[in-house]
């Protein structure tokens, strides 16, 4: 693998930041649990916190139109830094749920720019053929910083719970640094355009954009409809587990956070440059089909630990099925961020990633309060058998737009040769 001096430079920037990055999302791994057991928070007020991730994605339509309007994204980059980041510093002065949240919410609305963002910088700074193996290793070092961070900040916990406050404050300090250091990353918007925006196109005009890509791209609505079925899956599952953990496996922080912060992410720090290697030679429809399938497995695992409290070997099936979790996940992980390059070709990828992105916060409004309205009516056994389904539905469906693209002779972006070439006797799409 040959880089350029740009492509160098950028890639050590990224590394760099990702390791600083590593420590926020330890935190973002164990919020749940923490709000659960050192803030006793009710089912619906952990049903809202897990909902703050994805739902802040909704801004990204917004900040993927002010990021492809804007010259340099480095300003962005810098208030992340400052506002969503070392607002983590409050954690200092936090002893009930309100204000907890009310953190959390700044920090997640704030991280629904970075992916956007940082989906410029692999687009303008990072060869087609390298961006995925690349990605792969910022997110292996991620994960590796965030599984140590949750490890330690388990065991400091199990000592005194309070100590959240302190962990969570690091954490706000070296997001900072991390964002710092992306926007030290140098690219130029040729498309910028220096007029000021107006109220209807800030608000108006990128959800006409997001209506419009939709329509036009069918193959990219197709995918982004395969996705949706997945994010059922992930996201109605979030308020029951928790629940599952605390109360019915009665684990303790150092046993939450070795599944939820350490063995979900091994898969990733082992295998996601590996998964990006594989992603950049692989169509992105059969790629997720057989990510959905692992990830199927994870709460179908949960589903047979539910039938084995008491046994004594239930905490070692769900050990086993956050390790299937974080197996695919090193592959959503890779599609989630890199797919949206494949699919904008010549066009904005910063829009195309923030209509991805954004269609995660849509599904945030429904599926976890669905998922608790489940878990209070009907118990985890049922929300963990609606989640298997949704995760195989959309690998079923990954699979049939897969064989639909071989049988359209489907042809993309042209950096992947292999499918062009294979396809080279059918003409290009109009």
């Amino acid at each position: 693998m040959k880089l350029g001096f740009i492509e160098k430079r950028t890639f050590w920037l990224l590394m760099l930041a990702s390791f600083f990055n590593g420590f926020v999302m330890g935190t973002f791994n164990i919020q749940d649990v923490v709000a659960k057991k050192a803030l006793s928070a009710l089912d619906w007020q952990i049903t809202i916190l897990v909902m703050l991730w994805p739902l802040s994605n909704l801004f990204s339509i917004w900040w993927g139109k002010a990021l492809e309007r804007s010259k340099s994204i480095s300003k962005f980059f810098i208030l992340t830094a400052f506002v969503g980041r070392l607002v983590l510093l409050f954690m200092l002065w936090t002893h009930s749920y309100y204000p907890y949240l009310i953190i959390m919410i700044f920090v997640f609305s704030f991280n629904s720019l970075l992916s956007p963002a940082q989906n410029s910088i692999y687009r303008n700074n990072i060869s087609a053929e390298n961006r995925g193996v690349l990605f792969g290793y910022t997110a292996s070092l991620i994960t590796l910083i965030a599984i140590i961070f949750s490890y330690t900040a388990g065991k400091l916990m199990d000592i005194n719970e309070d100590w959240f406050r302190y962990i969570f404050s690091i954490a706000g300090l070296m997001g900072c640094i991390s964002s710092l250091l992306m926007a030290m990353i140098k690219i130029e918007n040729k498309k910028y355009n220096a007029a000021k925006l107006k109220l209807k196109q800030l608000f108006v005009t990128p959800i006409l954009s997001t209506m419009n890509i939709l329509k036009k791209d069918k193959d990219f609505a197709i995918f982004q409809r395969n996705f949706f079925i997945y994010g059922i899956g992930f996201m109605i599952i979030l308020p029951a587990i928790p629940k599952f953990l605390v109360e019915y496996l009665k684990m303790d922080y150092s046993q939450t956070f070795m599944a939820k912060g350490i063995l979900s992410q091994l898969g990733i720090l082992f295998l996601a440059p590996i998964a990006g290697k594989i992603h950049d030679k692989k169509n992105p429809s059969f790629f997720t089909f057989l990510a959905f399938f692992i990830l199927g497995c994870y709460p179908f695992i949960l589903l047979i630990s539910s039938f084995l409290i008491g046994s004594g070997i239930e905490n070692y099936v769900v050990y086993f099925a956050y390790l299937i979790f974080g197996i695919g996940m090193s592959a959503i992980v890779i599609s989630w961020n890199m797919s949206s390059i494949f699919f904008a070709g010549s066009n904005d990828v910063s829009m195309y990633q923030s209509v991805h992105v954004t269609l995660t916060g849509l599904r945030a409004l429904i599926f976890p309060f669905l998922g608790y309205l489940i878990l209070k009516y009907f118990g985890v056994k049922v929300v963990f058998t609606i989640s298997v389904s949704m995760f195989w539905l959309a690998s079923i469906l990954s699979y049939l737009d897969y064989l639909r693209i071989c049988k359209s002779g489907f042809r993309y972006a042209a950096h992947f040769d292999k499918i062009v070439n294979y396809f080279r006797r059918i003409p290009p799409r109009g």
